[in-house]
């Protein structure tokens, strides 16, 4: 994450935090670790049924992983493959092969690799359309963990409330007197239901979506510039047409033969990672 996102985060907290303080003149009454346990647990419970562990535990990696940059450098990728539609068009793709150990992006090394062992258009856009649809089809299944733990988080604030209203409803025919701070506390895990499902959940699996959206895009870059090399495509038009996938204020970023400044594992079907 950039400085602006961290202090976007930071300050949305403090707001919210100090609205919170000074909206009760115990601050405490939102504090309640029964509750909150209920809310968690609940969530945990539920979502490990509804999807394997394997999967469960990788939506965290998946997360840290979306907020590593706010753009991927799709930019450098471009001037990485216009390089190789250099030497290709100086040399030939066979020459291509010297410089497959030095290309760290998994799907692009494979992509160049089709191509230096001479496959047909055909067989090298349909190879890299079903490795893409694939890699989109699983890590969207991360996103949509995260939109289930959204939506189950306030059933189970839901849930831990009427737990205490129990507990509470039990208590009145001892003491009348502490019906309202009880009912305060039971309410409390809504409270923790809806937080953790519209600051939490939510807004990571629109960051995961979005983060997916992105590689997408840039495994698209990749194959439609190794069927531009493979057309024998000048490079200058390479550069121009993969241009349009970006908005022009990203146009600045592509420098021609620049290398590309972060690794990115583009799609599980090529590598299990990003």
């Amino acid at each position: 994450m950039n400085i602006a996102t961290i202090l976007g985060i930071l300050s949305g907290a403090v707001v919210l935090g100090w609205a919170t303080y000074h909206s009760t003149s115990d601050p405490m009454v939102f504090v309640n670790y029964p509750g909150l346990a209920i809310v968690l647990g609940g969530i945990a419970a539920a979502t490990f049924i509804c999807y394997p562990l394997k999967e469960v535990m990788r939506v965290f990696q998946v997360f840290l992983l979306a907020l590593r940059r706010e753009e991927l450098p799709i930019g450098a990728y471009i001037d990485e493959i216009v390089k190789i539609a250099r030497t290709a068009s100086a040399r030939g793709k066979v020459h291509l092969e010297n410089s497959l150990p030095g290309i760290e992006n998994q799907f692009m090394r494979h992509a160049v690799q089709m191509l230096v062992d001479g496959y047909s258009r055909e067989e090298i856009k349909e190879i890299l359309d079903t490795r893409i649809e694939q890699g989109y089809e699983q890590e969207m299944s991360s996103a949509s963990i995260y939109r289930t733990m959204a939506k189950l988080a306030p059933a189970f604030g839901i849930i831990g409330t009427l737990i205490g209203l129990i507990g509470m409803l039990q208590s009145l025919q001892n003491n009348m007197a502490s019906l309202g701070p009880s009912m305060a506390v039971a309410l409390t895990t809504t409270l923790y239901g809806a937080l953790l499902a519209y600051v939490l959940f939510l807004p990571i699996a629109i960051k995961v979506e979005k983060r997916i959206e992105e590689r997408v895009v840039l495994m698209q870059v990749i194959r439609d510039g190794i069927l531009f090399i493979h057309d024998k495509t000048p490079a200058s038009i390479v550069l121009d047409k993969l241009k349009a996938y970006l908005p022009p204020r990203r146009w600045k970023s592509i420098q021609a033969g620049r290398q590309p400044r972060q690794t990115e594992q583009t799609g599980p079907a090529v590598s299990k990672s990003r």
